[in-house]
């Protein structure tokens, strides 16, 4: 695959957007470098839903619509990858019982939870945020939120040897995933300067944290535990940005 297919695979598995591709194995995992890329894109959009929403609408209503846009805009894929991670994890005593609880459609009450918790995080915060900082904090969330999984995947073996946690394992590279990091660190960087540091620093200590605990709860991970990794670091990236608009140190 060139690189423009790889892109659109990426675009394709993270969005809503009806991107046609072929399948081969492995194609996720050769796309999985674009993803910060991807989270550059949803963050602009959002951004300027964000910078409208001020001039239209209460911070707080604007809030709200801004992670109804965040989730729209993603098919609600790492929402549901959460919820199913937080029902299997927290409800599976074993590891066949938590893979099992996580193949199953139907949302229990450790999923609807963990849901209602991260996006009410979310709208909190980005109602909480001044406008100058929002924009910013809007287009750094996603970005370090889809970096993150580049690096649970070389932290942590796939838990199934089939589904999307395999496919992305299985044609994963190092030249790919550096070259998608490199992109974070200079996103997050433009974004808030020294800060930056921070941020990356805990979104990194959370996926390492994050593959240490599923290489010994499921021994690695699956599609729907990188959706979780996804939602809760980009909730944990707005929380500490408006806590830092709070301290008064941005």
């Amino acid at each position: 695959m060139n690189a423009l297919e790889d892109i659109l695979v990426a675009f394709r598995y993270l969005t809503i957007l009806p991107v046609p591709r072929r399948r081969a194995p492995g194609d996720l995992g050769r796309a999985a470098g674009w993803f910060p890329v991807v989270g550059l894109v949803l963050g602009a959009c959002l951004a300027l839903a964000s910078l409208a929403a001020d001039r239209l609408v209460p911070p707080g209503v604007g809030g709200m619509l801004l992670v109804a846009l965040w989730a729209g805009l993603t098919g609600g894929l790492h929402l549901d990858g959460l919820a199913d991670a937080s029902d299997g994890l927290g409800g599976g005593w074993s590891r066949e019982r938590a893979l099992a609880i996580m193949r199953d459609a139907r949302s229990g009450p450790f999923g609807v939870t963990a849901i209602v918790l991260v996006l009410g995080l979310k709208a909190a915060t980005a109602a909480t945020l001044p406008e100058g900082l929002a924009w910013r904090a809007v287009v750094l969330a996603p970005v370090l939120a889809r970096a993150g999984p580049l690096l649970l995947v070389r932290l942590c073996p796939a838990a199934r040897p089939e589904g999307a946690g395999h496919a992305l394992a299985a044609g994963a590279r190092w030249p790919s995933l550096l070259a998608g990091g490199l992109v974070a660190v200079v996103v997050a960087v433009a974004m808030l300067g020294a800060w930056s540091v921070l941020l990356l620093t805990v979104s990194g200590l959370l996926a390492w944290g994050w593959a240490a605990y599923l290489r010994r709860r499921i021994g690695g991970f699956t599609g729907d535990t990188l959706g979780a990794l996804v939602e809760v670091t980009e909730a944990i990236t707005l929380t500490i940005t408006v806590s830092l608009d709070f301290l008064e140190l941005v």
